[in-house]
């Protein structure tokens, strides 16, 4: 049983548009150096730069930071930190037309925690598909969000009631002593 740690979607902009930036940060780092200690995999997901732009995302979303592209670069926090592989994705969900599911077989990998923005969809819809994929998802609830918090308690409801168990990131750490 391999666990590994993914962070979708830290990206400076979207960091802006989050509820509670420091904390999911902080909890994301204290995550990181604990995946770290135990030689456990981490994985940093964030959007394709250069891909062809999905009609129906671009009608919902536009082009974001298509004007900044600063805007789409991973934190710093993110960045500095050791991470095992880096996703770059094209839709919400981090296995479409991507290599992540391979390296999860590769890696022995069946459960997935999942961290980033946004809790209700490109985290969610990728937790959905490792679902499919036999890989356990699981939802840490605190280092994870979205635009408000009451939007993020209901997906972590969804989340727990569709997909897999909800942890918080202290829970997390305690499982991996």
């Amino acid at each position: 049983m391999v666990k590994a740690l993914i962070i979708i979607d830290m990206i400076k902009g979207n960091t802006l548009n989050i509820y509670n930036p420091k904390e999911i940060i902080s909890n994301q780092v204290k995550l990181i150096e604990e995946f770290n200690k135990h030689k456990l995999p981490i994985i940093v997901v964030t959007g394709k730069s250069n891909s062809e732009k999905n009609p129906v995302m671009l009608k919902l979303w536009g082009d974001e930071f298509a004007d900044e592209p600063e805007k789409k670069e991973l934190i710093q926090e993110v960045t500095k930190s050791k991470y095992s592989i880096k996703i770059e994705k094209s839709e919400y969900s981090a296995f479409f037309q991507t290599e992540l599911e391979q390296y999860c077989k590769n890696n022995n990998i069946d459960e997935i925690y999942f961290t980033g923005v946004y809790s209700g969809v490109c985290v969610y819809f990728s937790a959905v598909d490792a679902a499919y994929r036999r890989i356990q998802p699981y939802l840490v609830t605190d280092a994870s969000t979205t635009e408000k918090q009451e939007w993020h308690e209901r997906n972590c409801e969804r989340f727990k009631t569709v997909i897999g168990p909800l942890i918080t990131t202290q829970k997390l750490i305690d499982s991996l002593k």
